[in-house]
């Protein structure tokens, strides 16, 4: 082979190696380049909760934490009500890019099971991203209740079928709610509510008799003596509430339940950006300073694969599925 034709190979092969990278989407580029994959704008971290409850906490220590670590401006923006279908409605209808997320309770699975008319798709148009958390709910009193723990409770309930009511904030807690009032046999009067803070000011007012609520929402409440702690719902304690029973001490068998706190984004959001997400969220969660905060609040860091958070969210829909038959809740 002569010397020109070597040259003309060489640069066919070149101008194809070029073309072939100029091929290359933004996207494609910046993970090749180990560059954040992630649009050069604000990322909006949407609360579809009231600000002060669980979801709320969290949802704060996190951005914090992913500020330095995603290099960008996260706001946390709270949009309460229809049990998060509200602010959940904005993310779905927000770019498939990484830059808007919804941090949602189990609520986000029972909704397609307790809603008739959810304005989305809760499996075709949101993607997991993963599970930032998990935590036992705490079902509180009134300190000024005269009731010391769930048999007392129990049996001042049955005295007066319709004086006592218990709250929720959104259809998770209502349906651990509707779990205690059939394995107690009583008939409170059930009050629902836009956000944990507000269930938690009522409560402490003795305007709604109990509530069902994250360990992270009560302990505040429970700490400065103003509410008191009668059960959790986890399988066993909690170190942060290490005093109070769980719902199987207090004679409810098999009663067992937590909190799960996850993040998704719209469908559509590719999966290397979800990935990427994903990673510095596992990260910032898993630093001994989040870590401690968890604990304290009793819960503890997941932040699993992206893949594994898609097999977890269908197990949890279908045991979540059976669970409303079983306590008999309907879709209003």
């Amino acid at each position: 082979m002569n010397i020109n034709k070597r040259l003309t190979i060489r640069y066919i092969a070149t101008a194809l190696a070029a073309t072939a990278a100029g091929l290359l989407s933004p996207l494609a580029q910046a993970q090749s380049d180990g560059k954040s994959p992630l649009p050069e704008k604000t990322i909006r971290l949407i609360v579809p909760y009231s600000a002060g409850g669980g979801t709320d906490i969290i949802a704060r220590h996190l951005a914090e934490r992913l500020r330095s670590r995603l290099n960008r401006t996260i706001i946390v923006d709270n949009k309460p009500g229809a049990n998060g279908a509200i602010g959940t409605e904005t993310v779905v209808k927000s770019a498939p890019d990484g830059t808007t997320m919804v941090l949602v309770v189990n609520t986000h699975l029972l909704n397609p099971l307790l809603m008739k008319n959810l304005p989305y798709d809760t499996f075709k148009d949101l993607t997991p991203i993963t599970k930032v958390a998990t935590s036992p709910l705490v079902i509180v009193a009134s300190a000024d209740l005269p009731v010391k723990n769930v048999k007392e409770l129990t049996e001042l309930m049955r005295k007066s079928p319709d004086k006592y009511s218990y709250g929720s904030s959104e259809n998770m807690t209502r349906l651990v709610g509707a779990m205690f009032v059939k394995s107690q046999g009583v008939d409170p009067v059930h009050v629902p509510y836009k956000g944990g803070a507000p269930l938690m000011t009522d409560v402490v007012s003795g305007v709604t008799t109990i509530g069902v609520t994250s360990v992270l929402t009560a302990k505040q409440f429970i700490t400065s003596g103003r509410l008191r702690a009668l059960a959790v719902t986890g399988a066993k304690r909690t170190d942060a509430l290490p005093d109070v029973p769980t719902m199987i001490e207090s004679g409810a068998k098999d009663f067992e339940a937590y909190s799960d706190y996850s993040l998704f984004a719209p469908a559509g959001t590719p999966k290397p950006v979800l990935d990427y997400l994903q990673k510095e969220i596992h990260a910032a969660i898993h630093t001994p300073e989040m870590i401690a905060i968890l604990a304290a609040q009793a819960a503890v860091p997941v932040g699993a694969p992206v893949a594994e958070t898609e097999q977890q969210v269908q197990k949890d829909f279908k045991f979540w599925q059976r669970l409303v038959a079983d306590v008999g809740l309907k879709a209003e």
